[in-house]
């Protein structure tokens, strides 16, 4: 079981539970998985603030098909952008 205290792994949202897998990236903190989206999302025309306030991080469910409580990241005005298997903290 992940910890907060742990390094964390987001899997970007993708067709299939299958091409998200394997997309998967460990990330350190919330600033790290900020960098990773506004990287992400760079080849697209977009207005939207990218930044630690904007991207919300919840709890979502249990997927036992990958053993993650996964959690579901959003960013205000745009939707999901995929999953992490840690709620990962401010720091």
């Amino acid at each position: 079981m992940t910890t907060v205290n742990e390094n964390v792994l987001f899997r970007p949202h993708r067709g299939t539970l299958e091409e998200s897998m394997k997309a998967v990236v460990e990330i350190k903190n919330k600033q790290d998985l900020v960098i990773k989206i506004i990287d992400d999302l760079s080849d697209f025309k977009h207005d939207l603030l990218i930044n630690t306030d904007t991207v919300i991080i919840k709890p979502y469910t249990r997927d036992n098909r990958i053993d993650w409580n996964t959690h579901i990241v959003t960013i205000e005005g745009y939707g999901v952008l995929g999953f992490t298997n840690n709620p990962l903290l401010e720091k």
